[in-house]
């Protein structure tokens, strides 16, 4: 019998990962955050309970209660865990970034790792960080479940306001972290003082309103009435699906846009060639800025002639992830059962 917990710790970011899931197996989702009932909007029939605790103490003194036999991980945080010998630990991930984080060392403590595609699975055994048969191909259920959703893009649309005569911009930047791969701090002020043609959606990542407040209040004092920003855990997807380009940086946005098959704009954070070209491969599918005072010509390039970098965006598209069939969190059941099977013995 599956009996799956989700740990998203205080990440609320971690939702879209987990939601189509957990949908499929149900079981219990573990938080030490309140989660406010809108970002369960989506799901049709809550088959879950959601289970807040304090801290990591409280957790660990009552985790045996919570009767689990799997432990999924959106994030890498499995050494939390290592006293606890009768459950198996999965790590999902949240995002295809090709930014070291995802290859944490910590993956070889992992009884299973479930990846989007072929190039992930290549990347962890090229790192040695596991064994093929430790990894399993499922394809992208937080994409591949709103393809096939009833998603109204209009109604979407008119909630925000949207000026539907204009094209729309979405810019999407990782945050600073330590290998400082964000573009926000440099890019923020031409894209919100120069593009206003267009509507401009800023959709940063939610670690940059944790750690770097002052970032965004920078942005709120220079936006225009083209221009939304937000800054905590809105799902990023309804705004891909609404947008007609998008700027970013070295973050796993930049995969999940390619299915929209539309441009983007790599803005460089610092010079080019000091960034390892493993990080920034998916920059050959689209036309990449180092100079800010140079993109708006080149959004107004791309936006015109959308189809320039069409077939790397394909290759790309075809290399991260497995098929949108709509049935990849059946695949993620499949492998938990499959897994529970195989260490029967110990539950």
């Amino acid at each position: 019998m599956l009996k799956a917990g989700y740990f998203i710790a205080g990440s609320l970011h971690y939702l879209p990962t987990v939601l189509p899931l957990i949908a499929e197996t149900g079981g219990k989702i573990i938080t030490f955050r309140r989660i406010p009932g809108r970002y369960f909007s989506t799901c049709e029939n809550k088959n879950f309970e959601v289970v807040k605790f304090t801290g990591y103490g409280a957790l660990l003194r009552n985790f045996s209660k919570l009767d689990l036999n799997v432990l999924v991980h959106p994030s890498f945080s499995v050494h939390h865990f290592k006293d606890f010998k009768r459950v198996v630990h999965v790590q999902i991930f949240h995002g295809t970034s090709d930014k070291p984080f995802n290859f944490h060392r910590s993956l070889a403590k992992y009884d299973l790792i479930v990846v989007p595609g072929k190039k992930m699975k290549d990347d962890i055994i090229k790192r040695k960080l596991a064994s093929s048969e430790k990894i399993v191909i499922i394809g992208y259920p937080k994409l591949d479940s709103f393809l096939h959703s009833d998603f109204d893009e209009d109604k979407f649309r008119d909630e925000l306001s949207i000026d539907s005569g204009r094209k729309t911009i979405l810019y999407s930047p990782t945050w600073d972290d330590p290998d400082h791969y964000s573009s926000f701090n440099k890019y923020i002020g031409v894209i919100l003082s120069q593009l206003d043609r267009y509507n401009v959606i800023v959709k940063p990542h939610p670690n940059i309103l944790k750690y770097r407040p002052w970032q965004i209040l920078k942005a709120y004092l220079l936006k225009k009435k083209n221009a939304r920003i937000y800054p905590g855990k809105m799902n990023i997807i309804p705004l891909m699906k609404i947008s007609d380009i998008m700027l970013t940086d070295i973050s796993s946005v930049s995969h999940e846009y390619l299915i929209f098959n539309r441009p983007m704009v790599f803005l460089a954070p610092r010079n080019v060639e000091s960034i390892p070209e493993s990080h920034r491969w998916i920059w050959r599918c689209g036309d990449v800025v180092e100079n800010p005072e140079e993109l708006p010509e080149i959004v107004e390039k791309n936006l015109e002639s959308s189809d320039i970098y069409l077939e790397e965006r394909k290759k790309a598209l075809n290399y991260i992830f497995h098929e949108f069939d709509g049935k990849s969190s059946i695949r993620f059941k499949n492998a938990l059962l499959n897994l529970v099977k195989q260490r029967g013995m110990q539950f």
